[in-house]
């Protein structure tokens, strides 16, 4: 990595530029596409007289969101309203992953065989003689029309998917240093999690979902996505020891939106 590589971009797509500088560092499969949660949304204040009422009951978490996406969420390293310090945060993210994946990268992929020239099928036509044309002969076929596009569809955008090598792979060691630096270490409240989980280099706030306490433990959600894998990584802290659970994600969706497979 060169020093340049964490000075915020401006006025490009931070995914796309990063990925180009990085894929031939480690992984063999960023030729396919990245992707992530969602961008962080921003707080309005309230005017007018504050009025006495009755306390809302606090709303128990859940997979489905409160609305229904009618669109695919895209990479928020894309968006182009991103600051430099959320520019540089996903720089320094991306580059932990990479270090990360390069045990699991293998080497380039093979060139596929050579294929022999093919040689022509019976002795060359005579002088004058028009060679036979390829294929069969007759009036040509019709082209046919390409398949109409089918509209966006959030509960097929959503179903979990299958992890390739790399995040297979990956996961592990992840969970392996967040452990490492919470098991025994951390009180087991949301405060202290998210302290230590960003303290690790997860601290953008649309791949970091949580922390927040469910039955007694923190649970945590981490959007891993980058240069084509589809990873999200769920966690569970009960104040001595921490359980993963890693996941297939479409990039058309948050990680917190996928339906899991039961």
């Amino acid at each position: 990595m060169t020093s340049s590589l964490v000075t915020p971009l401006k006025n490009s797509r931070v995914g796309a530029a990063v990925a180009a500088a990085l894929c031939a560092l480690a992984l063999t499969s960023c030729g396919t596409e990245a992707a992530g949660g969602g961008a962080p949304a921003g707080a309005g204040a309230r005017s007018g007289a504050a009025r006495i009422a009755a306390p809302a009951p606090v709303a128990t978490p859940t997979a489905t969101p409160t609305a229904t996406p009618t669109a695919p969420v895209g990479d928020p390293a894309d968006d182009p309203r991103l600051t430099p310090e959320q520019q540089a945060a996903e720089i320094r993210l991306l580059e932990l992953a990479v270090e990360l994946a390069e045990p699991c990268a293998g080497g380039p992929p093979p060139l596929p065989p050579e294929v022999p020239p093919t040689e022509p099928d019976g002795p060359p036509p005579a002088y004058g003689e028009k060679p036979p044309a390829d294929g069969p002969s007759g009036p040509p076929l019709a082209e046919e029309e390409p398949p109409s596009e089918k509209p966006w569809d959030f509960e097929r955008a959503r179903q979990e998917t299958e992890l390739g090598e790399v995040d297979t792979c990956v996961a592990p060691l992840h969970g392996k240093r967040i452990a490492k630096a919470l098991d025994g270490k951390a009180d087991a409240d949301p405060a202290s999690v998210e302290k230590v989980l960003r303290g690790l280099g997860y601290d953008i706030d649309y791949r970091l979902h949580g922390p927040q306490e469910v039955n007694g433990k923190v649970e945590f959600t981490l959007d891993l996505r980058f240069m084509g894998g589809e990873l999200c990584l769920a966690g569970r802290y009960d104040g001595t020891r921490t359980s993963f659970d890693p996941y297939g994600a479409s990039t058309e969706v948050r990680c917190t939106d996928v339906k899991r497979r039961a």
